[in-house]
């Protein structure tokens, strides 16, 4: 699986580290990979602003945002 990766900084200070990925299954498989390795879900693969994502919370500022266009 190939990506690409990139860092984004929200107005509150949260920052996403988004991780764009090739296959809307890509996105569902990350998803349960970070989801079996205990990470909190922010929101489950759902179609947003043009783009097929899910989120993950890392910690109280930082998630990890998986990304389709």
């Amino acid at each position: 699986m190939e990506g690409k990766l990139s860092v984004e900084k929200g107005k509150d200070g949260f920052i996403f580290v988004e991780f764009a990925v090739e296959r809307k299954e890509d996105v569902n498989a990350l998803t349960l990979d970070m989801i079996g390795m205990g990470l909190d879900v922010l929101y489950e693969p759902k179609n947003m602003s043009e783009k097929y994502e899910s989120c993950v919370l890392c910690n109280e500022k930082i998630g990890i945002k998986i990304t389709y266009v």
